[in-house]
Order: structure tokens, then C-alpha cells, then sequence
């Protein structure tokens, strides 16, 4: 689940916070269990659950409320935090038959809507949290962080010019609303209008100027809209004020990259992970710049990029780079492993596409390399064909910066 609440954000989020401001840490302070039977205590269970959920622990977690859900004396308040929990650890299907179980003033019709609001978001029926919120706030309880929940639904159906006086309003409500200010940003670039965005962001820099968060969203608006000398400093800044964010360490890296100036790009990789930054992007760019630098040290580019995808199976540029790399080195059956997962995970990568084309001919899966082969246009093949990796580009820093406006992963 997700929590637009502005104290939670300056306590308990790193990084940037947008249209999915950050995983739900707490239950909500004002709430409390009270005592029940050992059998089924509560308070108890409360306390575990919450552990396992910090560990990431999600199944125990799940375990442990589906075994306090059959409790029958339960207080309302205490079902209501059971759904809050079973939000947290993304059962929110769960967490909503809670809710919608229970009377509408529990805790208080403010809260309740916006919890089950907060669940229709996660689950994506961003039009059912749209309904919720809008009966909120003809309702007059509306507050902060329902008015931004409602605000990102807009936004997250398209529907830029509803979100807007959303968002608007509750900022001349509420001028330190930091959660407004970075959910406008990112309204505004996803609508691609980043003068406004860079705008919004410069504001959100006057009202919070330790916050690193704003200067990362500064400087991504600034990037994007071609001020790359502005966005390099505004990354300077979010680093000095957050020097474990890794973000702001991975732009200003590519920006070096992107201008040639691996040496550059790979110190401060290597001073960002040295200080105690272990990502998964810094790692697969340092694995770049030391290509770039000397691509007879297939081991130890080899050696981040494993580290990269350890940290994120997921991360598609550091399958592709190390799919490519066993390609060249004849293990073909261990490339074609990792380029079918960056085929999975995007379709419209060119790069792995062609990467696993190529390894479905080596294996000899003629018919399916054949199929990608013809998938590509022949001026897209020869770029390939001519390119080692086409993942460091403008399109690659764009979408990166737009994920972190957005708050994606």
C-alpha cells in the first residue's frame, strides 16, 4: 500500500516521493488495539506482524493476521488495523473486505474512506479511489492526504486538468505540503510539460531547501527540459544533502557517461558505492564505464554485473549487457537465459530483442530467432549490429528520469 501523508514522508521515505509516494510503513498513530484473550491478542499479534513487515517478511506477516482474523471478539478498531496490516503486506483485497466490513465512521469517516480508497489505488481501480475520494470530499472530509490520493488517481487515469486544482488547492491550503508540491511535479511531467514541472520543483526547493527529494525532482525536471548544467548542480545538492540516495549518484554518473567521460563516471560510481550505496543501476552503469575503459576485463565487468542483477533480477540493461557478454564468450545457452527475461520484461527493447535473436540462431532455435529477426526494421538491425549496447542512450535517461518523477522503481 501506498501512504500520501506528509509527516510519514519526512520521518520514514528515502528518495524521491510522487505518484506512488512510498510503501506504507506504519498503521495509522492514532489507532490502537486493545487487550484481548491470550489466544487472540491483538496488540500482540499487532507488534509481530509489524517486525516481520519491516523485514519484509510479507507471508509471515499474512500468516499471522489470518490466523487473528478468525478471532471472534475482535474490536472494530482492531479489524480496522487488521486491514491496515493486511494493506502492508499487499493483500489488498483483503485489507478492502475488511474495510468495506466495517461501519463507515471507523475510525472516522476521513480515515475510512481514504483506507479504502488507498486499497482501490493499489489494486489499480484508480476510478473506484477517484468515486471514494470525490464522495470524501463532497463530504467535507477531504483532508491532505486524501486531496493528494485523489490528485495522482486523476493523474494516473489521465485526467491532467482534474488532478491539477487537486493538487493546487491543497497547496495554498497548505503551503508545506511537501507531498503536494512533488505529486504536482510529477503531474506535470507526465503530461511532458517540464518548464512547469521545473517550475513547481524550484518552489518546492524555497519551502524545503534541505530536502533532498525536491532537489532530485529538480534536477530530473531540469535535465529533461535540455538544462543539463542546471540538473548536474541541482543532483550536486540532493547528493550533498543525501549522500546514501542512490538516484541523484545514478543521473549525475550518466550524465558524465553521456559525455564520454567514463573515468569521471566510474569515480563516482565507485565513491558512491564505497560511501555505502548498493544499487542496482550503479552497478550495471559501472559495469559500462569499465567496457568503455578496458573491454578485456570481462570478469570484473562481469562480476558488477552480477551484482546488479542480484540486487534486481529485473534489471533489463544489466540482462542484456551480461546476456551479450556470454554470447561473445560462446555460452550461448547461459545468454539466452538472461536476454528471454529482458525480452519478457520489455517487449520493445531493441537491444535485447536483437540480443536474443542472435542467441536463439547460436543455440539453434532458427524459427524463433527468425520471428524477432523480422520483428526488427534492417536500419534497426544494422544500428545493432554496429552498436555494442544501445541501452545507455537518450531514450534510456529519459525514461529513468520519468521513472523517478514518477516514483516507479
Amino acid at each position: 500500500m501506498i501512504i500520501l501523508d506528509k509527516t510519514a514522508s519526512k520521518t520514514k521515505c528515502n528518495g524521491i516521493i510522487t505518484l506512488i509516494a512510498c510503501l506504507l510503513l506504519e498503521m495509522p498513530t492514532q489507532l490502537s488495539a486493545s487487550q484481548t484473550p491470550a489466544s487472540c491478542n491483538a496488540a500482540q499479534a499487532f507488534a509481530s506482524v509489524d517486525k516481520r513487515l519491516k523485514n519484509k517478511h510479507y507471508e509471515e506477516a499474512k500468516s499471522t493476521l489470518d490466523s487473528l482474523r478468525s478471532c471472534p471478539n475482535l474490536s472494530n478498531i482492531e479489524k480496522f488495523n487488521l486491514g491496515w496490516l493486511y494493506g502492508r503486506s499487499r493483500d489488498f483485497h483483503t485489507a478492502l473486505t475488511i474495510f468495506n466490513s466495517l461501519p463507515a465512521d471507523v475510525p472516522d469517516p476521513s480515515t475510512h474512506q481514504y483506507a479504502i480508497a488507498l486499497g482501490q489505488f493499489e489494486l489499480s481501480d484508480y476510478k473506484g479511489a477517484v468515486e471514494t475520494l470525490k464522495t470524501a470530499q463532497q463530504q467535507g472530509a477531504l483532508d491532505s492526504r486524501s486531496a493528494n490520493l485523489l490528485g495522482v488517481s486523476y493523474s494516473k487515469l489521465g485526467l491532467y486538468q482534474n488532478a491539477y486544482p487537486v493538487l493546487a488547492e491543497e497547496l495554498r491550503s497548505d503551503p508545506h505540503d511537501l507531498l503536494a508540491y512533488l505529486n504536482l511535479v510529477s503531474l506535470f511531467a507526465d503530461s511532458d510539460d517540464y518548464e512547469n514541472a521545473a517550475k513547481v520543483a524550484t518552489r518546492a526547493t524555497s519551502v524545503f531547501p534541505e530536502n533532498s527529494a525536491v532537489f532530485v525532482a529538480l534536477g530530473a525536471a531540469d535535465t529533461l527540459r535540455g538544462d543539463y548544467d542546471k540538473g548536474h548542480d541541482d543532483l550536486e545538492k540532493a547528493i550533498q544533502l543525501s549522500p546514501l540516495l542512490a538516484q541523484p549518484r545514478f543521473l549525475l554518473a550518466v550524465s558524465d557517461y553521456k559525455k564520454r567521460d567514463f573515468a569521471k563516471a566510474e569515480a563516482e560510481i565507485k565513491e558512491a558505492l564505497d560511501s555505502g550505496v548498493d544499487d542496482s543501476d550503479l552497478h550495471y552503469l559501472l559495469a559500462e564505464c569499465m567496457f568503455e575503459l578496458d573491454s578485456t576485463k570481462d570478469q570484473a565487468i562481469l562480476s558488477e554485473l552480477n551484482r546488479a542483477i542480484a540486487l534486481n533480477p529485473r534489471n533489463i540493461s544489466a540482462r542484456t549487457m551480461r546476456g551479450k557478454m556470454l554470447l561473445d564468450q560462446h555460452h550461448a545457452q547461459e545468454a539466452v537465459a538472461d536476454l528471454q527475461l529482458a525480452h519478457q520484461v520489455d517487449p520493445n527493447s531493441h537491444s535485447a530483442t536483437y540480443a536474443l535473436a542472435r542467441a536463439y540462431a547460436a543455440v539453434g532455435r532458427k524459427g524463433e530467432a527468425k520471428v524477432l529477426f523480422s520483428g526488427l526494421s534492417g536500419q534497426v538491425s544494422q544500428d545493432l549490429e554496429n552498436q555494442r549496447n544501445m541501452e545507455i542512450t537518450d531514450a534510456l535517461n529519459e525514461r529513468k528520469l520519468k521513472q523517478i518523477l514518477s516514483g516507479e522503481p
